[in-house]
């Protein structure tokens, strides 16, 4: 077979990205038909730890307090003297969690956090994009490591648009992506793509596993049925790359299935540990509670025979 004539696998990606800001990512986005929410804005937490670090330099900030609608924080003072460091109290600053709106008694420490956050909010680092990346990637197409340090990775050829969707937005933010073509005909070649196929979709399962076994009582009727679909989907995947995953096919069924007998066992468990119906047809907020994680169980197993 002539090489013209051997078929693509995928493609070996990595991509090189800068710190951008918000609305330049939403602009990426959107030229390149992808969805700009995925640009979601940071929560107020989120963009004032980033903040804290541009007031830190000679003080010491520590959370002190947080509540359902707050994060209060106390900013300390530091100095050198007679070569001791001293420590004085400068203020308490309080953070709205919902709106980022910020009190402090001291005006000038506010006005200082209030400029802080708002570049935190406007400011996407490399980290930031890399993430986006990875979700644009992963939520339409799959991504799988080919080092356990990641940074480089393998894409099947039937995602290749969606990668030049995400070379599209990466270059216009400054960002680029390297792109190897991987073809059939080298058996080590097709061998380093089964054994990295292989390893991300057993890391999927295992992720799986080690949430399910967390499961209890308090764990909400969607979070098992999401777990169910999450198996159903990895199925799916080892079907779609049969061809791809040769042997390692067998190893993956097996634990998917043993990842669905144990989800099984786990939701029986649960409902044999709460608390039976009183008597007299009354309710309780523990027979309700039973009730509406009975609710979606016919579907849940559904899900993980399909």
């Amino acid at each position: 077979m002539s090489d013209s004539m051997l078929l693509p696998l995928g493609e070996v990606i990595s991509w090189r990205c800068s710190a951008t800001n918000q609305a330049a990512m939403v602009d990426a986005l959107r030229a390149a038909g992808l969805d700009e929410k995925m640009a979601r804005e940071l929560a107020p937490r989120n963009a004032f730890s980033r903040a804290l670090k541009k007031l830190s330099d000679q003080r010491v900030i520590r959370q002190t307090n947080e509540d359902a609608t707050a994060i209060e924080f106390q900013f300390t003072k530091e100095a050198k003297l007679s070569g001791e460091f001293v420590y004085e109290r400068e203020a308490m600053l309080t953070l709205k969690k919902k709106t980022g709106a910020i009190s402090c008694p001291v005006e000038s420490l506010r006005h200082a956090a209030e400029a802080a956050l708002d570049v935190a909010f406007g400011v996407r680092t490399a980290s930031d994009v890399t993430s986006i990346v990875q979700r644009i990637i992963e939520a339409h197409g799959d991504l799988f490591p080919i080092r356990p340090q990641g940074g480089c990775y393998f894409v099947p050829q039937r995602f290749a648009p969606l990668v030049d969707q995400v070379q599209t937005f990466l270059g216009g933010i400054g960002g680029t992506v390297v792109r190897f073509s991987v073809a059939q005909g080298n058996p080590e070649t097709e061998r380093s793509v089964r054994v990295s196929m292989g390893e991300g979709l057993a890391a999927v399962i295992a992720d799986h596993e080690a949430a399910v076994a967390a499961f209890d009582t308090d764990t909400r009727p969607d979070t098992i049925k999401r777990a169910a679909e999450r198996i159903r989907n990895a199925k799916f995947k080892v079907e779609a790359y049969s061809a791809l995953l040769g042997e390692q096919r067998e190893k993956l069924e097996a634990a998917l299935k043993d990842a669905a007998a144990r989800l099984k066992l786990k939701v029986a468990e649960i409902g044999k540990s709460m608390p039976a119906e009183p008597k007299g047809g009354g309710s309780s907020p523990a027979s309700a509670g039973m009730a509406a994680r009975a609710m979606p169980r016919g579907d849940l197993f559904g899900v993980l025979s399909a």
